[in-house]
């Protein structure tokens, strides 16, 4: 399942799932009376049913761009994403481009002006939104669905005629040079930033945030050629969910988007990994809470046993009901969460675990993730464990493809993986056929110490030596500490 987006709604829902859940294993009391009230068990869930999409409907131009219509809930909306398949991977040396050129394309198309594009996607009921990451530059909006068809008309404009205007440049490089900067004051980002520069050799994969000379370097011909080299009708998709007039959004398509130039086949970037253990130190003085990130290269999201790795990380961190939350959260007051995670890319995924403790706890804290690691790689879960992890990922998983943009990114994860048809409607009954013995061997396989990098971020006069005296630390390749 791709890294989904949850709801305010979706959110109580699957907190009230945690109380239940809680409940049933005796680990929750509801003291509201002087006498015990027996709640009893929840009922037993009946057999999930598949999901399905009905009337989905996909074609492909002459020109290479792919087309999906999703007919989807009542309300007169509809939700378009367009996904250029290309990012910071085709930014080549000039690593800025792609962020810079996402902004460009807001700042007017055709005959529109910025303001005035931004007043019409308003007229309309929504909001024109671009975005870029390592793989994908995409374009989406949700409008009044009588609107659709003038919508994609001003999306094909922006895509196809952009006016790039020189003196919005150096304003969107103040504004990048600045986010940057913000982003590094947080000791998430940095660790994060540290982790990549750790794990994966040289490249786009490995940068790290732009520095300001790399972002001075970028001009409007650089723009241009980008556009030209890696923006075209065959590496594009366009997704359409909600309530639409199927004839008139297709003549709408071919008409805007039909004589567009194939261009070239996207490029398939798999990321090379220096995976070994390591541990990269950073300081921050004075700081209250320390950041912890560690993970390793994991299983490609099409491989078959991804499945049994994904339930062996919601068992460990990719949960409300996970084991390092309730160790180093509920039992031991070190954190306010501690979450772990599996991140696709092309050719594999990586798997990461991530928390901010309190700084006397910092290794204390570590000591009890390789705990909790070695834990679920040396015995399996129970199986009214395992169960009610399973019950949790299917309900986050229905919650996950429940609104128009949430249904198209998972249909874009799939198409971006190359996932089989049928990863939607068997994603339930392939979840809750895990075994824990399945689990087991799949986090056994996976979660390898010998290749597990580690990034701590925190005041090292406090926390380095309490660090370097872990066990699990021993014989470790130590980078040298940094200063933020």
């Amino acid at each position: 399942m791709s890294a989904g987006r949850i709801s305010t709604r979706g959110l109580i829902v699957a907190l009230c799932a945690w109380a239940i859940s809680r409940a049933a294993l005796g680990t929750e009391t509801l003291p509201l009376a002087s006498t015990p009230i027996d709640v009893g068990l929840p009922p037993a869930l009946g057999t999930p049913h598949p999901f399905e999409i009905a009337s989905k409907v996909d074609y492909v131009l002459a020109n290479g761009l792919t087309v999906t219509l999703v007919p989807f809930g009542t309300v007169p909306k509809a939700t378009v994403l367009i996904d250029a398949n290309t990012g910071h991977v085709a930014d080549q040396d000039l690593v800025s481009l792609a962020p810079l050129l996402a902004e460009l394309l807001k700042e007017g198309a055709a005959s529109h002006s910025a303001q005035q594009m931004a007043a019409t996607f308003a007229d309309m009921g929504g909001s024109l939104n671009v975005t870029t990451d390592l793989n994908n530059l995409e374009l989406s909006t949700s409008i009044l669905s009588e609107h659709l068809p003038r919508a994609l008309a001003l999306m094909a404009d922006v895509l196809r005629r952009p006016t790039l205007p020189s003196d919005s440049l150096p304003r969107l490089k103040n504004d990048l040079t600045r986010a940057i900067a913000v982003a590094r004051s947080e000791a998430q980002n940095v660790a994060s930033e540290a982790f990549s520069k750790m794990l994966w050799v040289a490249g786009p994969f490995s940068h790290g945030y732009p520095s300001e000379q790399e972002i001075a370097a970028v001009t409007i011909p650089d723009a241009r050629q980008f556009i030209a080299d890696k923006l075209g009708a065959r590496r594009t998709h366009i997704y359409i969910a909600g309530q639409f007039d199927q004839r008139a959004v297709e003549k709408a398509i071919r008409r805007h988007f039909g004589s567009w130039t194939t261009g070239a086949l996207p490029d398939v970037n798999v990321p090379s990994s220096t995976a070994h253990r390591q541990v990269t130190l950073i300081d921050r003085p004075g700081a209250t809470q320390s950041t912890i990130l560690m993970g390793l290269p994991a299983l490609a999201v099409n491989d078959e046993r991804y499945t049994e790795l994904s339930v062996a990380n919601s068992l460990l961190g990719g949960s409300l009901l996970s084991r390092l939350d309730q160790n180093l959260r509920e039992a031991k007051g070190y954190t306010y969460g501690a979450s772990s995670r599996l991140t696709p890319y092309h050719g594999l995924s990586t798997w990461t675990v991530t928390t901010d403790v309190n700084t006397p706890d910092t290794a204390a804290a570590l000591h009890e993730i390789f705990n909790e690691i070695s834990r679920l790689t040396s015995e399996p879960a129970t199986a009214q464990e395992l169960r009610l992890i399973q019950n949790y990922r299917a309900g986050h998983f229905v919650l996950s493809a429940s609104s128009r943009s949430s249904l198209l990114s998972e249909l874009q994860f799939i198409d971006q993986y190359q996932l089989p048809a049928t990863y939607l409607s068997q994603y339930v009954s392939r979840t809750n056929a895990v075994t824990p013995d399945q689990a087991l061997s799949a986090a056994r396989q996976a979660w390898q110490p010998a290749l597990m990098s580690l990034v701590i971020v925190g005041d090292l006069a406090k926390i380095k030596a309490p660090l370097l005296a872990l066990q699990e630390l021993q014989g470790i390749d130590l980078h040298s500490p940094g200063t933020e």
